[in-house]
């Protein structure tokens, strides 16, 4: 071991060959030896402090004669004569001569207080030799057993075996009963021990009845201890040395303690999420501080949490990190200051279980016994349950206590509008991530009430663990383009020859829809979320009539909560003539009957589709309604008009050739649902030369949308537009911020959900509400202009049409768009929200052609132009900024 200045304290009269030779075993390499030399007797004591002036020859002798014992054991000897263990003195000599280990034969207790202290002080290693103990010959297979009982323990080993043990030296590590082996491999990690350490555990005996026993079973040459083991003190003693490793550091008394799921190696930046391990409901994020990483025994990396997550830097790729935090006093040893230690979870060749952290004891004990042909990994998905407790839990199922986070995979943040409810879907989405990166993921194990959407490998529930082996595809390559990611997060296929056209301007919609309608010869199918009685609903309802008056079959499905008929008891008089008459079937979309629960108001179908003759498609994010498809300049608007005569800003795509025919099919799954009648959809041969992937999402089944906003944000390497007019998921303003840093230009567009005049809103039914709402969809975009990203507030410029002196307008932006690097654009009825990404089904439009993106961009530049910058160094920005920070978190319920 590599001890180098030694001292020893040595009780005159007495043989000490055998504490040489121990000395000689545990310090090998010692450079220095210091011998206190203390008499029992104070008269003993003062013949040898005068033996060196003639009064005691034979005195004189004996210390000559320890002096040439002790140098077998150093190169260089100092004999201190002393009649008593005075700690001050013992300190002053310590510090003087740099010891780092203290040895001694047994002592009289009343001077452990002193040696006690004085290892507080100076913070070395003491080593005690028992008297009954014979000088014994160098053994190097005499194996070293080190007693590391509790997590202070385990710091003070990680230091001694990385900067004192001999990595030829047999170790063998005493640990709890239920501690596992791959967690003795990740501290070796961090603490850089090459040494092959053997771990051990008393299974149905104490430690000490454990030590007894392997004493008389093998050979031991050392025992060591992290703090002294009283219990010995009333009990025989052991025929072993003991060393007594020195205090590790001490975080402040009141400090609270810290905790971290291991974390994914998913070939994308790392992130770390770290919280307190006590709390009340979620576990509280530590404040932003730094973090120091700590590979290989020495700091690697600092990096800085925000909201409690940290992203190391790429170069952190070893197999595991300690980390402490850097706001305690000075520290000196990393290893010792290590709080806590996380393993780089990477994919392994035998298939893998990803299962939920809070499966029953059951379900644990069905994935114990698959554990001969399946690597099994638990995913926290709430984060109410400590770490600590999951990880025990797991030990005590003799499960592998290794947990991931699903929140720092998916990025998700201290989301708290993330539902219960769609666990098992961010369960799917962690496994389908992970096998995008090269993890064979065969199944995950969920507690969900319905099966979640799967691309490659099985959904099941614990009790479905007993059926047999799970089969799986093989994962594929890392996904390096849009397109592959693509395929990997959504399972749609990109469909060539489509004709398609995209607007931003109602009036141009408008003319479309009706001339589609217009022109039909064979049949009109019609999803839409809402329709009001008003100026344009009947326009289109005259559309829709007029068509089924020439025969053209009619089939018109509606979301029954929002457009308000047949739940709750709602009647839309609209509704109620259109399937009066002959040619036209209405369908309602999951009518409420009852008391409604969450699930019956939240998962709706918010898709909004046309598709006429099974040769043209019209889709976005327009509702039949005046303010979806009327211009700008066609209105007049005065400062007492309702916030519903003012238009809106949306988009819209027009589809002609093969996408068509999967945009048909996918009104006719929803068609059937809703209990219509089936017919027949044909393909649809190609009308041009773009190539499109028509995205479909269902709620509380998969998140393909979502993902598709991600895969564009992620495959940008110029710019990102976003037009959205919602509070943004957090994981999609992470992932914005993800592209700020690595350099990427992001512009944002968006609005204010109730139109103001002049800084006024405009007045009218859930006004207050609404702007209220706008502030949530402010907050959400302060983060991203804060870091850099360009923000602008829609303004739209007054009209000929308007009341004189109105001014200009901030109206709505429900708009969903985003392109990226002017090469791909996605268009459709899916919000940027919680309530889109996982609630409500949704359809997206995904076209990767420059022809589309590069103008429907140059569009977006000019509303941009003619728009309100966010400026964020603007003191006014600033204060509204801060005075909606609290929102930050605010669950997004306002979406509708």
């Amino acid at each position: 071991m590599r001890y180098q200045r030694v001292l020893f304290i040595a009780e005159l009269g007495h043989d000490h060959q055998a504490a040489f030779a121990e000395i000689r075993r545990v310090a090998p390499q010692a450079e220095r030896l210091v011998v206190v030399a203390r008499a029992a007797e104070r008269k003993l004591a003062w013949l040898f402090r005068n033996s060196h002036s003639g009064v005691d020859p034979a005195a004189s002798a004996g210390l000559e004669e320890l002096r040439a014992a002790a140098t077998e054991a150093a190169p260089e000897v100092e004999i201190v004569v002393s009649d008593k263990l005075d700690v001050d003195a013992l300190d002053e000599l310590v510090r003087g001569a740099g010891i780092d280990l203290l040895v001694t034969r047994d002592v009289p207790l009343s001077s452990l207080p002193t040696l006690i202290e004085l290892r507080t002080r100076r913070s070395i290693a003491m080593l005690w030799v028992p008297q009954t103990l014979a000088p014994r010959p160098p053994d190097p297979t005499a194996e070293v057993i080190c007693v590391a009982i509790g997590g202070r323990a385990r710091a003070a080993f990680a230091s001694f075996l990385h900067d004192r043990a001999d990595p030829s030296q047999p170790m063998s590590l005493l640990l709890p009963a239920g501690e596992m082996p791959e967690e003795l491999a990740a501290a070796k990690d961090v603490v850089g021990v090459k040494a092959d350490v053997k771990v051990m555990s008393p299974e149905d005996e104490g430690v000490y009845e454990w030590i007894d026993r392997r004493i008389r079973s093998t050979t031991v040459g050392l025992l060591v201890f992290a703090r002294f083991p009283v219990t010995l003190l009333l009990r025989e003693r052991w025929p072993v040395p003991i060393l007594l490793l020195p205090p590790t550091y001490s975080p402040p008394l009141l400090q609270r303690a810290i905790e971290a799921a291991d974390v994914v190696d998913d070939g994308r930046p790392v992130r770390v999420r770290v919280e307190f391990v006590v709390g009340i409901g979620r576990r509280t994020p530590i404040p932003d501080q730094q973090l120091a990483v700590v590979g290989g025994g020495q700091i690697v990396a600092v990096v800085q949490t925000h909201h409690g997550e940290a992203e190391l830097p790429a170069d952190c790729r070893a197999d595991s990190y300690g980390f402490f935090r850097m706001d305690a006093p000075a520290v000196t040893d990393p290893v010792a200051a290590v709080e806590l230690v996380l393993a780089m979870v990477r994919a392994g060749s035998r298939p893998l279980l990803l299962f939920d952290a809070e499966l029953d004891e059951l379900g644990l004990s069905r994935l114990h016994a698959l554990t001969d042909r399946y690597d099994v990994l638990a995913v926290r998905l709430r984060p109410i349950q400590a770490l600590r407790t999951i990880r025990e839990r797991l030990r005590a199922a003799k499960l592998s206590p290794s947990v991931v986070d699903c929140s720092a995979v998916l990025d998700e943040g201290d989301a708290i509008d993330v539902p219960d409810a769609v666990d098992a879907i961010r369960l799917s989405r962690v496994a389908t991530r992970l096998r995008a990166h090269g993890f064979p993921v065969a199944a995950i194990v969920h507690r969900g009430a319905t099966h979640p959407a799967t691309l490659g490998f099985a959904a099941l529930h614990a009790a479905q663990l007993d059926a047999g082996d799970c089969a799986s595809q093989q994962p594929g390559p890392s996904p390096a383009t849009l397109a592959s990611r693509l395929d990997a997060t959504t399972g749609s296929a990109q469909l060539p020859g489509n004709r398609i056209e995209l607007e931003l301007d109602n009036a141009s919609a408008r003319g479309w829809l009706l001339d589609a309608i217009d022109n039909s010869t064979d049949r009109v199918h019609v999803q839409v979320y809402m329709a009001a009685d008003d100026d344009v609903g009947r326009r289109i309802e005259a559309a829709l009539a007029g068509a089924a008056a020439r025969g053209v079959r009619v089939r018109l499905l509606v979301d029954s909560l929002h457009g308000m008929h047949g739940s709750l008891g709602a009647h839309n008089p609209l509704l109620d003539r259109l399937g009066a008459r002959s040619g036209i079937e209405l369908r309602l979309s999951q009518p409420i009957v009852g008391v409604p629960s969450l699930v019956d108001l939240k998962q709706r179908d918010h898709r909004k589709l046309v598709v006429v003759d099974n040769q043209l498609a019209l889709l976005g994010g327009r509702n039949f309604s005046h303010e979806y498809y009327t211009g700008f300049d066609e209105v007049a608007l005065t400062a007492q008009s309702m916030w519903r005569e003012v238009p809106w800003l949306d988009a819209g795509a027009r589809v002609e050739g093969t996408s068509v025919a999967v945009l048909e099919r996918m009104f006719l799954a929803a068609w059937t649902q809703a209990g219509g009648d089936p017919f027949a959809v044909v393909d649809t041969p190609a009308a041009g030369t773009t190539c499109a992937r028509v995205v479909i999402h269902r709620g509380l089944q998969d998140a393909h949308t979502l993902e598709v906003y991600l895969a564009l944000i992620e495959s940008a390497r110029s710019h990102v537009y976003v037009v959205n007019g919602f509070p943004l998921i957090l994981e999609i303003q992470h992932a914005l911020l993800r592209a700020l840093r690595r350099g990427v230009r992001v512009r944002t567009l968006f609005g204010h959900l109730t139109p103001t005049h002049d800084g006024v809103p405009f007045s009218g039914p859930w006004s207050s509400a609404r702007t209220a709402a706008t502030d949530l969809v402010h907050s959400r975009m302060d983060t991203l202009i804060t870091a850099g990203a360009e923000g602008y507030e829609i303004v739209v410029a007054e009209q000929p049409t308007w009341a004189k002196g109105l001014g200009s307008i901030r109206t709505h932006v429900h708009a969903k768009v985003m392109s990226v690097d002017g090469l791909a654009c996605a268009v459709g009825s899916a919000n940027m929200d919680i309530t889109a990404a996982y609630w409500e089904s949704e359809l997206l439009l995904v076209v990767e052609d420059a022809a589309v993106a590069g103008p429907l961009e140059r569009r977006i530049d000019a509303l941009m132009a003619s728009s309100q910058h966010v400026d964020r160094d603007d003191p006014v920005w600033q204060k509204l900024a801060r005075g909606r920070q609290w929102m930050r978190n605010w669950p997004g319920v306002l979406s509708v």
